[in-house]
């Protein structure tokens, strides 16, 4: 028996170990930086800036010399015939009598059966206009990729921030009514002994214990609740939704109080990542345009090419002649003269696309201002609703414990107790909304503000 209690006492261990190993902790911050790493949100967009900077080195290529080397071999089956016309090379010489020739054609063949050429060729871009205003417009494009990645990372940072909260809510709320229960029982005890001793009637406990089966039962659903607001949290992590995790940021350490600045400070948009994205979007539109014009430029390239050719009609016979070097430098200048209208066309597209873009910034700094304003009226009045709950959660707690006193003095009756518990009850959770939305308006203040 020492034995098998033994062994069940090792299968506690083991399974409480496993299970132990399997909860892990977070705090508001760890939440956040475990989202912003595994989310695959936050994965697409550090793709899209590693391809960005490979787009930059792809376009940053074209400007840089290129070397290429080639051998060529051709063996000819049939040596190429040519037609020369007899009288080709016919010379008149003073006191010589050579008849004509015949009419017609000989037939001749040149070169050998084998040709082998080694080549190596450079080519480089001297001056292009279009290609350096390219070039700073593809960096300009890899920033703008690196800021919209960053505005994912705080997109993110806001989700976890709202699902976080909502389970400590929901985690407080259970606290509070684990206190009502402990706090009901105790009173069901004494309302035991006054039972015992005559001083009360017997539907006096039945509603207390009526009451403590209602917190029973809310207790159970705030459980589920709890589990979907993990569950919840979990997902927007991209945290595996079978695993178990534990919150260690409170409730009250997640809040702090604006500053008088960001309740009536000036509004300005510059703080938002969204405004940077629209500037850089503007400014590249700007060097799409200018990237155009420049076309109209001539442009100029350079390149050299040096070559060895062998012809033998025996490849690897040494006694035939041997590699003969054949080398040319030159420049290429390409001048544009007309194209059709393409690239006027191009510019009038361009610049419709800046003025777009202007008119969107416009939009997204009055949309970004109206925010601000919503977000501290918001904010305003969660903080009003507070107080005031916090001045309603004092008076019923007041009133509860009056009315209990009066109960035990026997001067009070138990409806009175139960209608004052059930108004405590309905405080406290409106007590715990108000908090919520607070926390919640100080995130989107944060947000609106670009903090």
């Amino acid at each position: 028996m020492k034995k098998l209690n033994s062994l069940i006492i090792v299968l506690i261990i083991t399974i409480t170990g496993i299970q132990a190993q399997e909860l892990e902790q977070f705090s508001l911050l760890e939440a956040i930086a475990y989202a912003q790493r595994k989310s695959n949100s936050v994965r697409t967009a550090e793709l899209d800036v590693a391809r960005a900077k490979a787009d930059v080195q792809e376009y940053t290529s074209i400007g840089i010399p290129k070397l290429n080397a080639g051998v060529d071999y051709n063996y000819y089956v049939h040596i190429p015939t040519s037609l020369i016309p007899n009288d080709a090379f016919v010379i008149d010489i003073p006191g010589l009598n050579i008849p004509p020739p015949e009419p017609g054609y000989s037939e001749t063949q040149f070169g050998t059966r084998n040709n082998l050429t080694l080549g190596v060729n450079l080519n480089t871009l001297v001056v292009d206009g279009s290609y350096f205003v390219g070039l700073k417009a593809s960096k300009g494009l890899m920033e703008m990729t690196k800021r919209q990645a960053d505005l994912t990372k705080y997109d993110i940072k806001h989700v976890i921030v709202k699902a976080y909260l909502q389970v400590l809510i929901a985690e407080q709320s259970r606290d509070v009514l684990l206190q009502n229960i402990e706090n009901i029982e105790k009173v069901i005890a004494e309302t035991r002994i006054f039972l015992e001793n005559g001083m009360v009637e017997k539907l006096d406990l039945d509603r207390l214990e009526l009451s403590m089966l209602n917190l029973e039962v809310q207790i159970e659903m705030l459980e589920r609740q709890i589990e979907l607001a993990h569950n919840v949290l979990k997902f927007q992590m991209n945290y595996p939704l079978e695993g178990e995790i534990e919150l260690m940021t409170k409730l009250e350490d997640v809040f702090t109080l604006p500053d008088a600045a960001d309740l009536e400070g000036k509004i300005t948009s510059d703080r938002r990542i969204e405004t940077d994205i629209m500037k850089q979007t503007i400014r590249l539109n700007e060097l799409n345009t200018k990237r155009f014009t420049m076309g109209y430029l001539p442009s100029l390239s350079a390149f050299a090419v040096h070559q060895q050719v062998l012809q033998r009609d025996d490849l690897f016979d040494g006694k035939q002649p041997g590699f003969y070097p054949t080398t040319i430098i030159g420049l290429k200048l390409n001048v544009p003269i007309f194209d059709g209208f393409e690239k006027a066309a191009k510019i009038k597209k361009s610049r419709i696309d800046v003025e777009k873009f202007k008119l969107q910034l416009d939009d997204l700094e009055r949309g970004i201002t109206l925010e601000v304003r919503n977000a501290r009226a918001v904010y305003n009045n969660a903080t009003k609703r507070l107080v005031n709950q916090d001045e309603n959660l004092a008076l019923a707690e007041r009133i509860l414990k009056t009315t209990r006193i009066k109960y035990r003095e026997g001067v009070g009756s138990s409806i009175e107790m139960t209608q004052a518990e059930q108004e405590l009850y309905r405080t406290q959770a409106n007590r715990l909304n108000a908090l919520y939305e607070l926390v919640v308006a100080k995130a989107d203040l944060d947000k609106a503000l670009g903090k």
